[in-house]
């Protein structure tokens, strides 16, 4: 035998099996962003009469990241809490250790999170049912969830309610439907059985198909919702989502910044207090004689930090103070930390010796495009001698020396806006000005600024525009003010309507504009998105579907906005 042939003809082999075995996919080419979808699945949709033991067999358009739909699988009802998955290239076989119940139908639903091996997720929830009896279930709930997070992969959960009238509890209980939301934040309930149902959404952050209050979003409908035989189907159930505050606000620090002033800075935000009573949220004691308080004269909350309160006191000692504070609560009403509630902080015994400063003004100098209908804002590092800075500040027109008639305004004691009586002229030159010696703080010391100044000149007619049209609510039981905003990427308005009717967006810039309203049911003039247990359900509200395109000197008239029963 010739052995160099033989061994020729052997490395030839070798070599042309190594390359078989290698061969990649060519390189270059368009990046694969097709979504993945489901192309088979046993049993067929819509199936009935499946046996009780038939396992589900899933064929997917492409190879997937097996972690990320295992992860979006849902089953409602689930036959067992354990699940076997079983996969070979693009099939998903999946297994029960027991076997389905006699005539009942179950919901398979693949949410929008799935994705393949280059990262492309589902455009959609992919959802089917088939059923071990002779028909199927055909329930269905949609809406959309807003969210100022991501919210693709947001879980709706639907519980159905006991006859009992207990509340179901997302944190505890897993919902006996889910399904994922897709980009847009919609959703789709499908083949759900007759009964009443309450819905909510969860960001499930932790992945448990449960809700964890403070670490997961969490949004609530404003009604429950019933399907019977002859109601199946049920449209725009939404939501708007948000984290519960569940920390209670509790004293961070205390501090003496002179002999009579105190500051007092909490964990966060407070709920705006009435101010003229503050011995009803303070009490100052000397920290070794208890029965010895210190008086506050008087108190507010800074004008750019809620978390902070001023006190102004009687003349402190140099000793150790305690401060407590009660009957306070955070923006979500969560009450103080009785354990956290004092702290104690020493009596100073310097007088207040440095002038105020402005540490803000709505207008700056040489702005253009002022609308005539503004105010002007002032904000100080320190309580301002009212009579002083009104004595003080002039606003004139520029051309003619005319001075602008206004009312002063003081929200805070730091804090001033200077009203126009009537609306300034339009294309017209305005000089504000500001003497620093005529302007005292509370004891007397002057402004620390040097001559204040500011030109601005108004816009022209020809610049604003208007939105309008006629808000409905199909709930005519319904009480509570109605609060429309108009937002776009530069400006914000608010309107409110005592009731349902016609609403004006007057004087707005040009933009393209979104039109959001709900009906404040508890008057307390913000949203409230309900309460999970004791149950409250969430205000009602509505998007308006279309971007309104606003011109200049082109009102946009005709857009109606329905707020849904």
């Amino acid at each position: 035998m010739n052995k160099p042939l033989t061994l020729k003809i052997f490395i030839t082999v070798i070599v042309f099996a190594i390359g078989c075995a290698k061969q990649m996919p060519p390189r270059g080419g368009p990046i694969d962003k097709t979504p993945p979808t489901v192309i088979n699945i046993v049993p067929e949709p819509g199936s009935t009469n499946v046996e009780t033991n038939q396992p589900i067999e899933i064929t997917f358009s492409k190879r997937m990241v097996k972690k990320s739909v295992e992860d979006a699988i849902f089953f409602a009802p689930l036959p067992s809490e354990n699940i076997f998955y079983r996969w070979r290239g693009k099939k998903l076989k999946i297994e029960f250790p027991d076997t389905y119940k006699l005539n009942r139908t179950y919901v398979l639903t693949i949410g929008a999170q799935s994705s393949d091996i280059r990262n492309n997720r589902m455009l959609d929830s992919f959802s089917m049912a088939f059923s071990t009896g002779a028909q199927i279930d055909s329930g269905q709930i949609s809406g959309t969830v807003y969210s100022r997070s991501k919210v693709e992969g947001t879980l709706v959960c639907a519980f159905l309610l006991d006859n009992n009238g207990s509340d179901p509890d997302p944190s505890q209980k897993l919902a006996d439907y889910f399904t994922q939301c897709n980009q847009q934040g919609k959703y789709d309930l499908m083949y759900i059985a007759p009964g009443k149902y309450r819905l909510f959404a969860i960001n499930d952050r932790d992945g448990d198909r449960r809700y964890s209050r403070g670490i997961d979003g969490i949004g609530l409908t404003t009604r429950d919702v019933l399907l019977t035989p002859d109601s199946m189907v049920t449209r725009n159930i939404n939501f708007q989502t948000t984290i519960e505050d569940t920390t209670l606000l509790y004293v961070k620090s205390v501090y003496a910044v002179d002999q009579q002033k105190v500051d007092v800075r909490f964990n966060e935000p407070v709920r705006p207090i009435d101010a003229e009573v503050p011995d009803h949220y303070f009490k100052i004691t000397e920290e070794t004689v208890p029965n010895h308080s210190l008086a506050i004269t008087s108190c507010y909350q800074n004008s750019k930090d809620g978390s902070v309160f001023h006190l102004l006191t009687e003349t402190q000692s140099p000793v150790s103070y305690q401060l407590e504070a009660m009957n306070l609560f955070d923006l979500s009403g969560n009450g103080i930390d009785t354990a956290y509630s004092a702290a104690l902080f020493s009596g100073s015994t310097l007088p207040d010796s440095i002038g105020p400063v402005v540490i803000y003004q709505s207008i700056v100098d040489s702005s253009t495009g002022i609308q005539p209908d503004t105010s002007i804002k002032f904000i100080f590092s320190e309580p301002i001698y009212q009579p002083s800075f009104e004595r003080g500040m002039v606003v004139v027109e520029h051309k003619s020396g005319a001075q602008i008639a206004a009312e002063f305004l003081w929200r805070n004691p730091d804090q001033v806006i200077f009203d126009p009586i009537f609306p300034l002229k339009f294309s017209t030159e305005y000089l504000i000005t500001v003497q620093p010696d005529s302007v005292k703080d509370v004891s007397g010391n002057s402004l620390q600024d040097s001559v204040l100044s500011i030109y601005f000149k108004t816009l022209s007619a020809d610049t604003l525009s208007a939105i309008s049209g006629n808000l409905i609510d199909r709930d005519q039981s319904a009480s509570g003010k109605i609060i429309l905003k108009a937002s776009s990427e530069q400006h914000r308005y608010i309107s409110t309507l005592e009731k349902p009717g016609a609403y004006l967006f007057d004087n707005i810039f040009p933009g393209i504009y979104t039109i959001y309203a709900f009906r404040d049911a508890d008057n307390n003039g913000i949203y409230s998105y309900g309460q999970v247990k004791p149950f409250q359900p969430a205000e009602r509200f509505v998007f308006y579907p279309d971007s309104i395109k606003v011109r200049s000197n082109w009102p946009n008239e005709g857009n109606d906005i329905i707020l849904e029963k």
